[in-house]
């Protein structure tokens, strides 16, 4: 299902029902919403759906693969026409995989901006042991993304957020090793979509957390969704830096978030491989977003074994870590000097 309806800005989960006019939404709708997000923002919702269609409710208490499955069945079995899904990025998985397996309608509406997943055609759930999988899903039907309901939330999602666009850095550079070494092929489209995105928030004058810059990043995040989308893969987004972050959430018993952990991988492979990792270095700390594996909670040996298994993570993502100098010694040198630079 590709993406007819975007909105971004002030007051836009105002549009809701636009949205649903918009795209002939009639009948049951289900409205999927983290308890505490609904607690906030659900008065603004319900009343757009029922001005719509038959409203009906869904608790998100949960981001399993059979969670995602449930409401599935429930889309099919009960006939469910759309589904408005509402809260940060684990909500919007589950909604985002229901969705593309029972091929209902979903209008996204985040209210965090913490990783790229706002439009993004994957849906990160768990497994049954509770590791988190990686799934191909689609982009969302519509999305809605009000930049005032995204400020109001955590500081730190909108750190994580400025993390994972910036981890496009490396994911760039891995993706045109890979091609250079005959282990993928270039989308052109894709990657100058993915650059863009990367661009925006680089680029920026800004120079602390404000309104405009929020927008900015909403839109980067937007911009590299598509990027997935155009390339059929998560390859524009996602390198060696994404490879080291699914290794610590595999094998680490720490719970950062996803944008945290991609930049520190970003700004640890750059100085792995001997790159200038200066300009991400300055725009981390533009921004404040610390790094630092230490205050983190990633001790010394969880960074070098996380470093050293990244590549089991994707048999198929070929990056620079597969030539790489992973040695101990290596590896203990980087961790001192990211925790002694950030």
């Amino acid at each position: 299902m590709k993406s007819n309806y975007l909105k971004i800005g002030k007051d836009t989960i105002q549009f809701i029902n636009k949205a649903l006019i918009e795209n002939n939404i009639s009948g049951k709708i289900l409205y999927v919403a983290d308890p505490f997000v609904d607690s906030i923002y659900g008065h603004v919702v319900r009343p757009q759906i029922e001005d719509i269609g038959t409203l009906k409710e869904e608790k998100c208490d949960g981001n399993t693969i059979a969670y995602s499955m449930s409401i599935a069945e429930r889309c099919i079995a009960t006939d469910v026409n759309c589904i408005v899904g509402l809260g940060g990025g684990r909500t919007l998985d589950v909604c985002k995989y229901a969705s593309y397996v029972s091929k209902t309608p979903f209008l996204a509406i985040p209210t965090t901006a913490s990783n790229d997943g706002l439009c993004s055609p994957i849906a990160v759930l768990k497994r049954k042991d509770g590791k988190p999988k990686s799934l191909g899903s689609a982009t969302p039907s519509m999305a809605i993304i009000d930049t005032e309901v995204i400020a109001n939330g955590p500081i730190q999602n909108i750190m994580a957020g400025l993390g994972d666009t910036i981890s496009n850095y490396m994911a760039l550079l891995d993706w045109e090793f890979a091609v250079s070494k005959g282990k993928d092929e270039m989308n052109g489209y894709a990657y100058l979509m993915s650059k863009c995105a990367l661009g925006t928030l680089m680029q920026s004058h800004y120079t602390e957390i404000c309104p405009e810059l929020i927008e900015d990043l909403v839109n980067s995040l937007v911009m590299s969704g598509i990027a997935m989308d155009y390339a059929g893969s998560s390859r524009p987004v996602s390198g060696s830096e994404h490879l080291f972050s699914h290794a610590l959430d595999y094998y680490g018993k720490t719970n950062n978030l996803h944008g945290i952990q991609v930049a520190l991988g970003t700004v640890a492979v750059l100085k792995l491989i001997g790159f200038d990792q200066k300009p991400v270095i300055d725009y981390l700390k533009r921004f404040g977003v610390d790094i630092n594996p230490s205050r983190l909670g990633i001790s010394e040996d969880v960074f070098i074994y996380c470093m050293q298994h990244a590549v089991e993570m994707r048999a198929n993502r070929y990056t620079y870590l597969h030539e790489a100098d992973l040695s101990t010694k290596k590896l203990m040198e980087i961790y001192k000097e990211i925790v002694e630079e950030m």
